[in-house]
């Protein structure tokens, strides 16, 4: 651009201008130049004819930029009409108002000079209404205010990117890098001007050319650059020069090295100075130091406060130092409850038993059970024990014995108390059903988590207390389901698809239908069955009432067979009431990648008609999808404008348009640049480092995937505590740890091994143990060790199958820690037989088995499992990487 036209701005962005533009690059202002010479315009403007003065300044409005140079020499002579009409002039040629421009936009301009910050901010959202990119920017600019121009900076924010994608789809490169150009020249708008070197092929020369400048202003525009390259040493020392000490922590945590992020926000990590040794430990964990008992003294103080909030600090800052014994004591006296659930996930049950009050040895369910119920009856608290706690810890026992196995245990311990407190209390009671059932307002659709319930239990009461009492199984309905007219609407439905069917059979039925509990009869499948046989023997012209019912029948549980085969049926107007997001998750989980590309083209081709900004997570679902149909050529085509139009945002969401459609290389790409351009403070950070870091560690970089786990266990820590569990960070530090011990195994094998026995020893019996801490022992030759721990944790997970010998979810971690370590695979099968015979549609139990066959060797098998895990959970990103790597990666060894 020529810069004698640019209006004066202050600070950074007038610097970032001049910085970033290439000389001679003036846009096409779209006008011509009239008949007359623009010498002679400009003394038309001081003529004595009102009119021909108008026509000259018309006409030499519509030169445009060309005339600028000359109007500016004008605006400073003595004639004042000359004058005032120059100013006048390079005022709207310069704010980019034409004599074409939208007269609204004009008078919008026109108010902005007179008007009050709030006016203008209102003035601001009025204009992008009108699409008026180059004012809002060029009104931003001419700001000399820095505290109006940080109020104004929300309605600024993203318009440059707006615009500049506008041009480019328009071909207009010029003109899009002149509104980036123009953006705000902070990093996020320095970073999308950056890209677009990138993607137009002009980095390397710019970077050359950025090297030669000078100052702060120079290193942040390096910054932009080195980023946008990937070039994360450069970026660092960048970042460090510029006065970024955020981005440069995150690049160096990216490199490897946590320290410098974990120094730089150990405040808004830690809530205070009080908490500050915490990151000092962590820095000297991280370094190889040994943490003294003397050390963990402040935590330990903490975490037995009487102050809540302090406590629970304390508490997760043990469990984030790996301190599990110290923190483990403490949580145990601070929330039994939550200890209990801990101790329960990771399957040390004697110990979760315990947290409850409950001797492992010798439990005595009933006494315990009878013991809380006499207090709900009482509304009266004994002792210390809150009774508000007496719910939620009896749930927790139900669900446990429930997913245990144990259902006489549990109705010989709930069903007298439950039938007491019927009799007592009939709303109580039903409210307590409720929760026993699952607490649903509604009907559960997946993959919503269901919480912790014992749906079998609170059938077994419900069937007694309402016996032929119609009134009360309309309670039991709705306390299980929710009151909505659908419903009962459903219960109605049952009855006509099966007249022989008990209230008892078609509860049974709803539960299994709405994924409920386990389904180890089938039921689900029997009721569908008899649904669509009631279809196929209606005319089909009067099939679409019970299509419609159809709809909802299926749409109560993940099953992508049933979905689609309703969709083939259903006519095109009940199609467009299905939720647009679930079918095209469908149409992936099944394959059908023509349709699938076929629906992303659609809302691509509809969203630039009506002018919507473009979502560049939509071509990548496109993209990704056209390649998978064998469209090759098309998907180029979207690919190319996803680079083209990224401008240093939307990476996240381009790498989960790509994984959508299993391009997990190309997505593996994009969470690498997200992981990088993201912004330190945003919410997409976390999620960006967590996708990132897991690529790493499949791909064998242990040191940056441990730095980076490093980073997200001190995130996770940091959380409010009330609503993080303690096994997120204690899981990114074995993550973090493995990375580590691995990343250093050359230089210090004892040390190293002593790390993984640590490692083992935080999770000898959880599934997370195997995910990759087995295959990663066996790629770095330590088979030995492998071996040891494996049968510590096989051992011991036996252990507890001899216990609970009904519990379907102990049969499947076994399973799954032998088919990570590739061990026992035999008996791995038989435990999944058998986990799969209790809960066969669970899809973490059909991906088990299939990794049971890859571990086996038979990709054919694992694939055909696989399919169907995906098929009942086609939302699971983790199930569809997984299809993708039974398909087409190496078979495990």
């Amino acid at each position: 651009m020529k810069f004698t036209s640019v209006a004066r701005v202050g600070g950074l962005s007038a610097w970032v201008w001049l910085a970033a533009a290439a000389p001679d690059a003036a846009l096409d202002s779209g006008f011509h130049a009239p008949g007359k010479p623009l010498e002679a315009l400009i003394r038309d403007l001081a003529d004595d004819k009102f009119q021909t003065r108008e026509d000259a300044s018309r006409k030499i409005w519509e030169v445009g930029e060309p005339a600028l140079s000359a109007l500016q020499e004008t605006a400073a002579g003595k004639d004042p009409e000359q004058a005032y009409r120059a100013r006048e002039l390079i005022r709207k040629i310069q704010m980019h108002l034409t004599p074409d421009t939208d007269a609204v936009v004009m008078a919008l301009v026109e108010r902005y000079a007179k008007a009050t910050p709030n006016e203008k901010i209102d003035l601001f959202d009025k204009m992008r209404k009108k699409r008026a990119w180059r004012q809002i920017l060029k009104l931003y600019a001419s700001e000399n205010n820095p505290e109006l121009q940080s109020r104004l900076q929300l309605s600024v924010e993203g318009i440059a990117i707006v615009a500049a994608r506008e041009c480019l789809l328009e071909g207009r490169t010029d003109a899009a890098r002149e509104y980036l150009e123009m953006a705000p020249a902070h990093a996020a708008g320095l970073l999308a001007l950056a890209d677009f070197h990138r993607s137009q092929g002009t980095l390397d020369a710019e970077l050359k050319r950025a090297k030669t400048l000078k100052g702060a202003h120079a290193e942040a525009w390096r910054l932009a650059l080195y980023r946008a390259a990937g070039n994360l040493e450069a970026a660092r020392d960048a970042a460090t020069a510029a006065g970024e000490v955020k981005i440069s922590a995150t690049m160096s945590a990216l490199l490897g090295d946590p320290v410098p992020w974990l120094r730089q926000n150990e405040g808004d990590a830690e809530g205070g100075a009080n908490h500050q040794p915490v990151t000092e430990l962590v820095i000297e964990r991280w370094q190889g130091k040994a943490v003294r008992p003397v050390d963990l003294e402040p935590m330990l103080r903490a975490a037995n406060s009487r102050n809540r909030s302090e406590r629970q600090n304390g508490i997760h800052s043990l469990f984030l130092l790996g301190e599990t014994s110290l923190a483990e004591e403490a949580y145990l006296k601070s929330s039994p409850l939550g200890a209990f659930a801990y101790f329960e996930s990771i399957e040390r049950i004697p110990e979760a038993l315990k947290a409850l009050g409950i001797d492992p040895e010798k439990p005595d369910y009933s006494a315990w059970v009878e013991k809380r119920f006499s207090r709900l009856t009482k509304d009266d608290a004994e002792g210390e024990h809150d009774v508000s706690m007496d719910i939620p810890e009896l749930i927790a026992l139900a669900n446990f014995l429930e997913r245990r196995g144990l259902p006489e245990p549990a109705a010989e311990a709930f069903l007298k108390p439950l039938a007491a407190l019927a009799e007592k209390d009939a709303e109580k009671f039903t409210v307590f059903l409720g929760t026993l059932f699952g607490d649903s307002a509604a009907v559960r659709v997946q993959p919503n988590p269901a919480p912790p319930a014992a749906p079998q239990l609170a059938k077994r009461a419900a069937l007694t207390w309402a016996g032929d009492n119609r009134e009360r199984w309309q309670e039991v309905i709705n306390s299980a389901f929710g009151e909505q007219d659908e419903t009962m609407v459903l219960w109605d439905r049952l009855a006509e698809l099966n007249p022989k069917a008990s209230r008892g059979e078609r509860l049974d039925g709803m539960l299994a239908l709405c994924g409920m509990g386990s389904d180890p009869l089938r039921l689900r499948d029997k009721w569908l069955a008899l649904a669509w046989e009631s279809i196929r023997q209606t005319p089909v012209e009067n099939r679409k009432p019970l299509l419609e019912r159809m709809a909802f029948l299926v749409s109560l549980n993940g099953d992508v067979a049933n979905n689609l085969k309703l969709w083939d049926q259903l006519p095109q107007s009940s199609r467009d009431e299905i939720f647009w997001q679930g079918h095209i998750m469908d149409l992936s989980a099944a394959e059908r990648w023509d349709e699938a590309a076929a629906f992303f083209l659609k809302q691509i081709d509809g969203m630039s008609k009506s002018r919507q900004e473009p979502q560049l997570a939509l071509h990548a679902c496109a993209a990704a999808s056209l390649r998978k149909a064998g469209r090759a050529a098309e998907a180029s085509a979207q690919d190319d404008l996803v680079e083209k139009l990224a401008l240093g945002n939307d990476a996240l969401g381009i790498a989960n348009g790509y994984a959508y459609g299993d391009d997990y290389p190309r997505a593996a790409e994009w969470w690498a640049r997200a992981a990088r351009q993201s912004d330190p403070a945003s919410d997409e950070f976390g999620t960006a480092f967590l996708l990132h870091a897991k690529r790493l560690l499949e791909q064998g970089n242990w040191q940056e995937a441990a730095s980076i786990s490093e980073v997200l266990a001190r995130l996770s820590a940091s959380l409010d505590p009330n609503d993080a569990s303690p096994l997120v960070t204690l899981r990114l530090r074995l993550q973090s740890d493995l990375g580590r011990a691995l990343a250093n195994l050359k230089n210090d094998r004892a040390g190293s091994i002593a790390i993984l026995g640590n490692c083992h020893r935080m999770f000898p019996c959880d599934g997370s143990l195997a995910d990759d801490f087995f295959p990663a022992l066996r790629k770095m030759g330590l088979l030995k060790q492998h071996d040891a721990w494996f049968k510590v944790s096989w051992d011991r997970i036996s252990d507890v199958i001899a216990r609970f010998p009904g519990s379907d979810n102990t049969y499947n971690t076994a399973a799954w820690l032998a088919s990570r370590a590739l061990r026992n695979l035999d008996q791995a099968a038989e435990h999944e037989e058998k986990a799969l015979a209790i809960n066969p549609d669970q899809s973490a139990y059909l991906d088990t088995m299939a990794e049971i066959q890859f571990a086996r060797g038979n990709r054919q098998k694992a694939l055909e499992w696989s399919t169907r895990a995906v098929n009942f959970m086609p939302l699971d990103s983790q199930l569809r990487r997984q299809r993708e790597r039974f398909r087409s990666g190496p078979l495990p060894r």
